[in-house]
């Protein structure tokens, strides 16, 4: 019982840990926007640190349970890219290609079932994210999927999205609701309490 009981904390704690990373990301691409539109993250209070937290929290989440956080993120960054799928990235590919790049490789070096639950969760967490920042986004002109499809159908694809995820894989689902809604809490109080002061030079 005790063996149970402390695995699973320990994977609540890998799996909350790569949400750190996921939303550290998050918030760097997206500082020059939410600069210039006037809203805090967490890169406004951690300044150039959060790449450096967001790399040792991914190197801990891994050691601790490298099957469960590091679909995570990589499904992360799978989904993220589906935001502009024709951008041309850095190192010569478009975003979609990219995409469906990392998507082949957490799929070899994972296995089906965690690449397939890990998108549909990040799925279904974007979604979520964006349909809350839909007024914003709407009124700034941001890159939204729920702003994109449209509120109902954002809903209903969350929906579905998690529902499947139960579906493929309940225990990582059951983690990651877990650790979301913290991990967003945090994060927004975080940004609030800034007040929208820059660390970054």
């Amino acid at each position: 019982m005790f063996s149970a009981v402390s695995r699973f904390l320990a994977d609540l704690l890998a799996v909350a840990l790569a949400g750190a990373v996921i939303k550290l990301m998050d918030d760097y691409l997206d500082y020059e926007a939410d600069t210039a539109q006037g809203r805090s993250s967490l890169v406004h209070v951690l300044g150039r640190g959060a790449v450096l937290y967001a790399l040792v929290f991914a190197l801990i989440a891994s050691g601790i349970n490298a099957r469960l956080a590091s679909p995570l993120v990589l499904a992360a960054y799978v989904v993220g890219m589906l935001k502009d799928p024709r951008e041309m990235l850095p190192l010569g590919f478009s975003a979609w290609m990219e995409s469906a790049m990392v998507a082949v490789v957490t799929w070899l070096l994972f296995g089906w079932r965690a690449t397939c639950v890990s998108v549909l969760l990040m799925t279904a967490v974007q979604l979520g994210d964006d349909l809350q920042d839909l007024a914003f986004d709407r009124a700034t002109g941001g890159a939204n999927l729920a702003r994109r499809l449209g509120k109902g159908e954002a809903l209903l694809l969350c929906f579905i999205a998690l529902l499947a995820a139960l579906i493929v894989d309940r225990r990582t689902t059951l983690l990651v609701c877990m650790c979301a809604p913290v991990i967003e809490w945090t994060s927004r109080l975080s940004g609030d309490s800034e007040g929208g002061e820059t660390h970054v030079d």
